[in-house]
């Protein structure tokens, strides 16, 4: 009965401490939260504190945008910074220092909290390897943590007053204020890049090449023919000094057709290619297109019609 009743207690003590965490609030932290324990928010730093955040939110993710659980969905973070009055009867203003998108899905969509990370450990981070959270890559920059810290590198000397907004389905949900001083701020540039190489790394341990739908070698050497012949391999665009893999996406040929004749103008098809990059990693491309164009009653000799986003992986996922 004794192990009962403390169980009981423990659990309602438990469930009260969790909802002491108002909705629309977010704690902040020096070191990683547990969103189910977090503490008491800290909200003054010192130039190259490590910073974390948790928002706590109304509804879960899904139900503040009405999605379906297969969803994915986009949630911005702003962080801006208060400037001080020029002038006694003005009030404060909100300047706008960067935001992100981040991208959530599965068991994500049905927490009530969101674990965001604006200046981590790079040895410690989890926003680029956490299942159900993205972040885009631009470039060869991520965004997220490493678009965060380039940005508190850009502080000049003194107190700055923060301010980290998330906004889901363009609504303010969570908000919350800290203060950051200190005489240099660029320890957080270096803080940035290493984040970046965190990211890549972590993105390139778990990535694989996607699955083809249509196996055919002929086609595969044409494809390959015309993306080594493209004006963007030729360029530079295209980050590679070999094709190691080609692995095509639809399982046919899709036709487009004139909207008021319905005449063929063209055929194509989409493929992801892995390739060893210059500075000898390896990368995949994703929906590179190729298109036959439709001349004479015949389809024309296949070319190379466009690339998409770049995703790093690691040389032996390449073949999985």
């Amino acid at each position: 009965m004794k192990r009962v009743f403390f169980l009981t207690i423990f659990l309602l003590f438990s469930l009260l401490y969790l909802q002491a965490q108002n909705p629309g609030e977010i704690v902040f932290s020096k070191t990683p939260i547990n969103p189910l324990q977090p503490g008491t928010s800290e909200n003054e730093y010192q130039a190259g504190n490590t910073i974390y955040a948790v928002a706590f939110l109304a509804q879960t993710i899904q139900e503040l945008y009405s999605s379906r659980p297969t969803d994915k969905l986009d949630i911005e973070i702003f962080i801006y910074e208060i400037k001080p009055p020029l002038y006694d009867y003005q009030q404060p203003s909100e300047q706008q220092m960067t935001f992100a998108n981040m991208r959530v899905s599965g068991s994500v969509l049905r927490d009530k909290h969101l674990v965001i990370e604006i200046a981590p450990d790079p040895a410690l981070t989890s926003s680029y390897s956490t299942d159900g959270i993205t972040f885009k890559e631009f470039g060869k920059k991520f965004d997220g943590p490493v678009n965060y810290s380039e940005s508190l590198a850009t502080l000049t000397t003194g107190e700055h007053t923060l301010k980290i907004v998330v906004k889901c389905n363009y609504n303010d949900v969570a908000s919350g204020i800290i203060k950051i001083s200190g005489n240099d701020f660029s320890m957080y540039k270096k803080l940035s890049e290493d984040l970046n190489n965190a990211a890549q790394n972590a993105g390139a341990k778990n990535a694989v090449m996607p699955v083809a739908k249509k196996t055919d070698a002929a086609l595969e050497t044409r494809m390959i023919s015309a993306f080594k012949n493209s004006n963007d391999w030729k360029s530079g665009f295209i980050d590679a000094s070999e094709v190691l893999r080609i692995s095509i996406l639809d399982a046919d040929w899709f036709i487009r057709r004139n909207e008021l004749t319905g005449a063929i103008l063209h055929r194509y098809i989409r493929a992801a290619i892995g390739v060893k990059t210059k500075d000898g990693h390896c990368a995949y491309y994703t929906l590179v297109s190729f298109q036959e164009d439709y001349v004479g009653g015949k389809f024309q000799p296949l070319k190379y019609d466009g690339v998409g986003d770049k995703v790093m992986l690691e040389c032996e996922n390449v073949l999985k």
